[in-house]
Parts: C-alpha cells; structure tokens; sequence
C-alpha cells in the first residue's frame, strides 16, 4: 500500500513574533512563560476520557478502496485502546467522500481509483458502530482546491474558482491559485457565497448520517496577506464604520529592509485582526447552529494548532471569550480589546489542540506538557481540551510515542493521535496501547 512521506518542519522563533511553521512534502496535511493553569483539577478517569483516531483522507485512499481494509484496522483500533475515530471526508482538494448533491465525490486520488459502488462513510460508520468505536467525520472547511494538481471544485467552476483569496505579498495581489507553493487552494472565509457553500456541505452530511460527531479543521483564513478582495475590503469597512481610503496600506503593505521584504503595519492593522477574529467566529455560530437544528445530541468540534502566540495570522481565536490575550506576554499591540469577543471555545463541544512537539516536559508553549496547559488556561473549561499528538515526530523514538500518550491522557480530557498513516509506517500500534494502559495505571495509583 501507498505511503505518505513527509518532512516535518518546526521552527520557533523567540524574538518578536513567534512562529511555528510546518512544511511537508508536497501532501494535503498539517493539519501545523510563567502561568496559572487556571483550570479545576482534572477527575475524570483515564478509562472515560475519550481517544481518537483520525484517518487523512488522501495519505490513505489506496489503504480504504477495500471495505475489508477498513473493518480490519478499525479492528486493530479498537483492540489498541481507541474510542473513535475521525474519518476525514472532505480533504484539502474539497471534494468529498460520502454521497454528495453539492460537490463531486472524489473517486480517484494519485492514480488510484476506487470502487464507488459503496459509500465510504456509511461503511466506516456501519463497521464503526459495529465495533462499539463513536464514529467523527472530519471535514476541512475553507479549501475548494488542491494547487499541486489543480484539482477542486476551484479549478472545475468558474464561479466557485472567483471566491478562492486573494493574497497580499510583496509582488502585488496574487489569487491563492497561482501561488505554487500553496497546496490548499483556500476560499475567502468572509464571503456568504463561501460560506453558504459550506454550511451546505455541513448540512448535508449532518443530514444523511448516523454520525456521533463532526471535527471542523481549517475554518480559518490562509494566513496572515488573506484576504485582501474588494469585497472583504467593503466588509471591513461595514464593520468599522468608516471608509478605508489607502487600501491596503492602512492594514500592511511592503517595504524592503536590509535587502528582505518585510510587511509596514498600518493604523488598521489590529482592528483588521479583530475583524478577521470575528468572521471566524460567527462561521462557528453557524455551523453550530446548523448542526445542532438538525442533531441536538450530535457532537460539535474543531481542530486547530495549539500555537496560540501566532494563530491570529490566520484568524482563529480558539480561547474562552473570558480570556483577554492583552493581559499576557505577547506583543500586546497587534490584539484589541475586542479580539477577545471573539474567542469561540464556547461554541464547542469538543476541542482538538495539535500538540505537535518533539519536546515531551516544560512550560513553554511548544512543549506538550506546556501547550496543553496553556491551552487549558486559554479555553478555561469552556471545552474539554482533547490533545492532539503527531506520529511522524517521534518517528525515530518510541518511547517518546508512548510517554505522550500517557501524558496526554493524565493531563488533558481526552487523546487525538494523528495519523493511522504513521500508526501503520512507524508500527506504533503497541506504543500507543502501552501508552493508554500507563495511563491508566498511573491515575490508579
């Protein structure tokens, strides 16, 4: 069976802004102090806390052309110690793998092409449930297109390709599409074409499924030159209530220091933020509310990147609304007072934080010990903080695998282990069963 190789890039820098950036090899996924924990002593027993498994789409498409294959490693999750797993169902190119109205089911991937006679999601619900495993699509929210093989409802419409972002760099306004090192072809996450589109998919699925959960990943924006359109110029300006008359320069434009292109804030520059912070917002109010009409008891998540100094270059502010980030240490001049209006953890009922760190112990945000903690402090019990652990990291210890495992379950409520691609790569199946079982000893004891 095919196998996704990919590198993985962590890069922290200290001064200024801090940034975690991943990079891998030409594929869809990343998914990517002192201080008080600020939260009531975790009593949940280990045996309770939830424990997923999720299932990338494209790294495993040739794996799950055969429904055989499929009941054979939800069997293998469920005797490793897995609850649930998330089945990714719309990938990064943004077609879909369930039956679908809206969009094209994605049939083939990378030349192989699979028998569409059977529904993929039924088929890991029927044999989910079968197994007493909780079953969680995951979908990827804000990307209409794959850039490396120009594939996507982007690339297939006219109409849907005008929506996707428009980019602020240094050589000018560039549409996401033309960009090659961009492998998401992401939507404008302001525009209600985009977002109607999109809560379309959510309905549908909610609708037609005997689902026991949905995990939102990417409702967010590009990055931080996302996104510059007119429309979302006239929408800023709807929310501030004036006109913006040195467009983009009020919010960034470029300037070249030291032989390097660096951005120039302009007065708008934390106002933009805060608006870009809201937009995220109100999407989940939506999409909350479009699956909780349908399915009251349905559970509603997210996954986002725990690196919370530099997720507001991308828009999502995943902390309690009672959290205000100007009272912490960060560069206090690019949040308002407002952005904390705009946190959505009380949108959720379940939270996945990607704790995606080599580094197990310590108090610093790029630690797993520190980024859950932090990330506990951030959500304060809005939501329970499910940690979310990277395979490929520990590709080469082990022990490490197994030590986060038991960390993650004695101190988060709940384990997200990403990908069953590496799980299979790596044969970790028995690291992360001993990990659990750790667990379980130690709250024991």
């Amino acid at each position: 069976m095919g196998r996704l190789r990919f590198n993985l890039l962590l890069f922290i820098t200290i001064v200024g802004l801090s940034h975690l950036l991943m990079a891998c090899d030409k594929d869809e996924f990343q998914h990517h102090d002192d201080y008080d924990p600020g939260h009531e002593e975790d009593t949940v027993a280990v045996e309770e806390k939830p424990r997923y498994l999720w299932i990338d789409a494209s790294a495993n498409f040739e794996r799950f052309t055969s429904r055989d294959s499929i009941d054979h490693y939800l069997e293998k999750a469920k005797q490793t110690g897995f609850t649930s797993i998330v089945v990714d169902i719309r990938p990064v190119v943004g077609d879909v793998l369930y039956e679908s109205s809206i969009v094209e089911e994605l049939t083939s991937w990378k030349g192989v092409t699979r028998d569409d006679s059977w529904d993929y999601l039924q088929t890991f619900i029927q044999k989910g449930h079968e197994k007493d495993l909780k079953v969680f699509a995951g979908m990827n929210v804000f990307s209409g297109g794959h850039n490396y093989y120009d594939r996507g409802v982007v690339y297939r419409q006219t109409v849907m390709g005008e929506l996707t972002t428009l980019l602020n760099r240094p050589q000018g306004m560039i549409d996401i599409k033309k960009v090659d090192e961009k492998y998401g072809a992401f939507f404008n996450p302001a525009n209600q074409k985009v977002r109607e589109y999109c809560l379309s998919l959510i309905e549908e699925v909610v609708s037609n499924y005997n689902l026991d959960g949905l995990i939102l990943d990417r409702v967010r924006y590009d990055g931080l030159n996302s996104d510059f359109t007119e429309y979302s110029r006239k929408k800023f300006e709807d929310y501030i209530g004036e006109t913006v008359t040195n467009y983009p320069g009020d919010i960034f434009s470029w300037t070249t220091q030291d032989g390097e292109e660096v951005r120039d804030y302009g007065p708008l520059y934390p106002k933009w933020l805060e608006w870009r912070a809201k937009v995220i917002h109100d999407f989940f109010d939506q999409a909350r509310s479009t699956v909780k009409n349908i399915k009251p008891d349905l559970q509603f998540g997210t996954y986002t990147g725990a690196w919370y100094p530099t997720y507001y270059e991308v828009g999502a502010n995943w902390a309690s609304k009672d959290y205000n980030p100007t009272t912490d240490n960060y560069t206090h001049w690019m949040f308002t007072d407002n952005y904390k209006n705009y946190g959505y953890a009380d949108l959720l009922d379940v939270y996945m934080t990607g704790v995606y760190y080599p580094t197990l112990y310590g108090s610093g945000w790029y630690t797993v010990e520190g980024g859950l903690e932090h990330a506990q402090r951030l959500v304060k019990d809005d939501v329970p903080v499910t940690s979310g652990l990277y395979v490929q990291v520990y590709d080469e210890s082990p022990g490490d695998m197994r030590e986060a495992v038991s960390l993650s379950l004695n101190q988060a409520q709940g384990l997200m282990v990403f990908d069953i691609v590496h799980l299979i790569q790596y044969d970790y199946w028995e690291q992360v069963r001993k990990g659990i079982e750790d667990a379980m000893e130690e709250k024991s004891n």
